[in-house]
């Protein structure tokens, strides 16, 4: 078994950084008053239960890791007297609860873990490693938060989720579960499209990110749309700079371009194409109509490129 361990002082730069390591025995604990930060608990072999009042009581077997969030009062109590080994890593920073949930191990409650063996030696090498001038704090920030990354990889599905999947796979045909994939995919890529018009954002980038070609990635937006993926990045850009346009009618065409990412010529070439005028014909047109309003007088310089 290897003593609780704590590290030194984290830097306050360290978004994340290790606390505490260990293994002991299986035995009772209990913590009225919970711990400092977020603990990964891995169950070597043995039994136990994880008590949260108000929360829920969680069984943990052999092979399971468990995560307890910091400040939360908890009780752990093995179920046999023939006690087995539990591992303990201490995790604090202002990120480590948006890394921990983001990697799969929050909420709370039991994961699997496949090659368990490989992650318990790894906690072992970590707590050898404060002997070894391993105690800076970003050298062991880097490896804890790869060692949570192979974690994420690593988690079997909880058991009632495996379930509910493998029901719902049994009662689908293929062709419907590759239909649900596809629309998974092209809402994504969608969803990509929107966020990030304004960027230097290529098609096969988007395809790239979804998992698909971009041939196969522009059949499904003939598919939905009946045209391609790039065509309807191109619309989608030429429409969010009207709608820019509307909101600032004395930008110039210049700002009105480089605002949706594209080369200004490039832009009132196509936005000319979409729309029927230029762009600059647009802004007078809007200028004009502004000071026909409000009386500002002549505005031939504000719409030049």
């Amino acid at each position: 078994m290897l003593a609780f361990r704590l590290t030194g002082l984290p830097d306050s730069r360290l978004p994340l950084y290790l606390y505490c390591v260990g293994t002991q025995e299986e035995k009772v604990q209990f913590r009225p008053d919970g711990f400092p930060v977020y603990q990964i608990f891995l169950l070597r072999s043995g039994k136990g239960d994880f008590k949260v009042p108000d929360e829920g009581v969680w069984t943990v077997f052999a092979g399971q890791l468990f995560v307890m969030e910091p400040g939360v009062a908890h009780e752990y109590i093995p179920h046999s007297k023939t006690h087995g080994e539990l591992g303990y890593i201490g995790i604090g920073g202002e990120a480590a609860g948006a890394v921990l949930r983001s990697a799969g191990l929050l909420p709370m409650g039991p994961r699997r873990l496949s090659e368990f063996e490989q992650f318990w030696s790894r906690v072992t090498d970590i707590w050898h490693s404060l002997d070894d001038g391993m105690s800076e704090m970003w050298n062991s920030s880097t490896i804890i938060y790869q060692l949570i990354l192979d974690i994420s990889q690593s988690i079997f599905p909880l058991h009632d989720e495996t379930e509910e999947r493998e029901a719902r796979s049994r009662s689908l045909t293929r062709s419907e579960r590759e239909s649900e994939s596809a629309n998974e995919a092209f809402t994504r890529a969608m969803s990509l499209m929107h966020t990030h018009y304004q960027d230097d954002l290529l098609l096969k980038h988007v395809a790239e990110a979804v998992g698909y070609s971009v041939q196969h990635l522009n059949r499904l937006f003939h598919q939905r749309h009946g045209i391609t993926g790039h065509q309807y990045m191109q619309r989608l850009r030429l429409q969010k700079a009207s709608e820019w346009l509307d909101k600032h009618p004395r930008a110039s065409v210049r700002e009105a371009a480089e605002t949706v990412g594209m080369e200004v010529n490039y832009f009132i070439r196509m936005y000319k194409r979409e729309f029927g005028e230029t762009p600059g014909k647009e802004i007078k047109h809007r200028i004009q109509l502004k000071m026909e309003r409000d009386s500002t007088g002549p505005v031939d310089h504000l719409y030049e490129v």
